[in-house]
């Protein structure tokens, strides 16, 4: 199970830098069209790459996901897996998307380690893994990919994406999925669980409905509102913070309104309960508001979503309600330090570098 999560979390740190590339140039053409309103070819073209790129996702995170558990040999099945997962080739069967691209990944991966264990003629071993395994594994997935899994679990995707453009459009209901998508992100800061948020809102982001623009716009407060806070409360309430908690305010803030959401992190590690509980519930507040207006949004990250909101005020209310209520939230439950906390804190230095 272990080894399935890390693969899990390679596919997703692969994956982030084309849907980064995809999504800001999706944001950057259509702002380009929209505020300057000139049809230009060359811009119309960047736009269509950047949405055959969304296109090509889960094939890499499929691709990336199979490397990590099957080494080289796994990364062509993978792509092909994860091609075919988004893109079925027999009539009448739909497309699996993320699940049928983390199936992909899964079988392609260990399929390749099962076969470098078979035994092979010793002329042949120099070109097992370059030829036979790939090929014999791409072909295997190809099969796997556009029958049972195309029919089964691409009906399933089907069913979850019908009940979620449902939800969307059902505003008594459509904030509790904002709540949960957010409040996800701002758990465990750039961790897993905030991983599969985002593997989700991404998995979305091609369909027709434009119900992925309207959960990417719920999972900002998860990505702004825990760096973000931090900060602010820090600055407030000095009286509560360590020295080197208060250093790290301006950073944190600078972080938190670009989407580096790990730059809260320091702080989680010193007072986990008092830091997470509040950033959940004042990104679950945000990311509840955002649902519930159907706020939209092309943008990746940050403040990088504002340009092209749906709807701005909204969007920028949604994210400053969510701080103000994690950053009330977090003065209120904490305690004063004393020196010896502070001494604590100082001696285990809380530098921590933020990658992205």
């Amino acid at each position: 199970m272990r080894k399935f999560q890390q693969a899990l979390m390679t596919g997703v740190s692969y994956m982030l830098p084309f849907i980064v590339f995809a999504g800001m140039t999706i944001a950057v053409t259509q702002m380009y069209s929209q505020y300057i309103q000139t049809d230009s070819a060359a811009v119309n073209t960047l736009n269509g790459f950047a949405w055959v790129m969304i296109d090509m996702i889960p094939a890499i995170f499929a691709a990336y996901m199979a490397y990590a558990i099957g080494d080289k040999a796994a990364i062509a099945p993978g792509f092909i897996g994860g091609y075919i997962a988004a893109h079925p080739t027999v009539e009448n069967t739909s497309a699996s998307g993320f699940l049928g691209a983390i199936l992909a990944g899964f079988i392609a991966g260990y399929v390749v380690l099962y076969f470098r264990k078979l035994p092979f003629p010793d002329f042949l071993e120099s070109i097992k893994k370059t030829l036979f395994i790939p090929v014999l594994t791409g072909w295997l997935l190809y099969f796997i990919m556009a029958y049972p899994v195309a029919i089964t679990v691409g009906a399933l995707n089907d069913l979850i994406i019908a009940s979620l453009i449902n939800l969307s459009e059902s505003p008594q209901y459509a904030f509790l999925l904002g709540a949960i998508l957010s409040a996800m992100c701002a758990f465990d800061m750039g961790g897993p669980l905030n991983k599969i948020a985002i593997t989700f809102v991404f998995a979305l982001w091609n369909e027709p409905s434009g119900i992925g623009f309207v959960v990417n716009a719920a999972v900002f407060p998860g990505i702004m509102v825990p760096a973000l806070s931090v900060g602010i409360a820090s600055l407030i309430a000095k009286s509560k913070f360590s020295e080197a908690e208060i250093q790290m305010a301006p950073a944190s803030i600078l972080s938190g309104l670009v989407g580096i959401t790990e730059a809260a992190l320091p702080y989680a590690f010193q007072n986990p309960f008092r830091v997470i509980v509040p950033n959940m519930i004042g990104a679950a507040i945000g990311g509840a508001m955002m649902m519930a207006f159907g706020v939209s949004t092309t943008g990746v990250s940050g403040v990088f979503g504002l340009p092209m909101a749906s709807n701005l005020p909204i969007f920028i209310l949604a994210i400053v309600v969510g701080v103000i209520c994690s950053v009330g939230l977090q003065i209120l439950v904490r305690k004063p330090r004393n020196d010896e906390t502070d001494k604590a804190t100082s001696e285990e230095e809380l530098d921590f570098d933020i990658t992205m």
